[in-house]
């Protein structure tokens, strides 16, 4: 949450001040002079249209101002957006746990269902990297759902939550959410951070089909497009995950000789980056996809 209301109006001041604008510059067409001397004084709370009006004045998004106003720093839920979308895999268990500690001791000061589903989220991934099955991961996400589908409308947070759970839909169901899903995503295109949501649909939807023969093609289709999208913004993990799985597609598909050196560059990359659970955890994947041993890989 922003700073406490009694100081918004020194956020208004300091700005206009910093962009060179008179005060008739900004209450100008919006309201009296005496009402901005009350805001700037911090005597009276503007109304949320007369603050998108200054804003628009100072040609700054709320986002930007929320930030200024937190002292240049995200507040704590943006914080946990920002920690969750950053880790990337199940292998990051570092990250994961942190995390959660960060949710528990911010949930005890107050409740907040969003915060809840996150911790939710990860303690599943930890459960799932530990056993590698998704089978008690689905039962720990439960409540996460049991909330998002009594939602006639998914918004941002909703649409981040539901990307990294589609394992806890069984087949029949996953592309009934994956279709409603990528209509939502596509209302938020042109939202700042929708192309991170785009490459966790394609690319956790490609996951959920690896172990069913029959979907090859269509895992193949969902992991280019993440990995295209992935190379836009230099997701370099997301690209080389996206990377060795069409491996596997190859080499199920009998290509094994592009396969093994396609997987040999992804396991040169990941070793280079010092990404050593990762590295580990794929390593895994592909002796038991190959059944080579990894003295054959290299």
């Amino acid at each position: 949450m922003m700073r406490e209301n009694k100081i918004l109006g020194h956020t208004l001041k300091e700005i206009r001040i910093n962009c060179n604008l008179k005060e008739r510059d900004v209450y100008e067409t919006i309201m009296s002079r005496a009402h901005l001397y009350q805001i700037e004084k911090n005597q009276q709370m503007p109304s949320w249209g007369i603050v998108t009006s200054i804003l628009q004045k100072f040609t700054m998004s709320l986002a930007e101002f929320e930030y200024i106003h937190n002292n240049y720093q995200l507040d704590s839920i943006q914080q946990v957006i920002q920690d969750f979308k950053a880790i990337k895999t199940s292998t990051n268990s570092h990250a994961i746990n942190a995390l959660i500690e960060k949710i528990n001791s911010l949930i005890k000061n107050e409740k907040n269902d969003f915060l809840m589903d996150v911790s939710y989220v990860l303690k599943a991934l930890n459960t799932f990297q530990q056993e590698q099955n998704f089978k008690r991961s689905r039962e720990i996400v439960k409540p996460v759902w049991n909330r998002l589908e009594k939602k006639d409308a998914w918004f941002y947070n909703d649409l981040l939550l539901i990307t990294n759970i589609l394992y806890a839909f069984d087949d029949l169901t996953i592309q009934h959410i994956f279709e409603r899903l990528v209509v939502y995503i596509n209302k938020y295109k042109n939202f700042n951070t929708s192309k991170e949501l785009y490459i966790n649909i394609h690319y956790n939807y490609a996951i959920c089909l690896r172990n069913t023969t029959t979907e090859i093609d269509k895992m193949e289709i969902n992991l280019k497009k993440s990995k295209e999208a992935a190379n836009q913004i230099n997701d370099v993990i997301t690209v080389l995950s996206c990377r060795y799985y069409l491996a596997e597609i190859l080499w199920h598909k009998g290509n094994k000789e592009k396969a093994m050196e396609e997987v040999k560059q992804v396991f040169t990359v990941l070793k280079i980056l010092e990404e050593s659970e990762l590295l580990i955890d794929k390593q895994n994947d592909w002796i038991e996809v190959s059944g080579m041993s990894l003295e054959n890989i290299f």
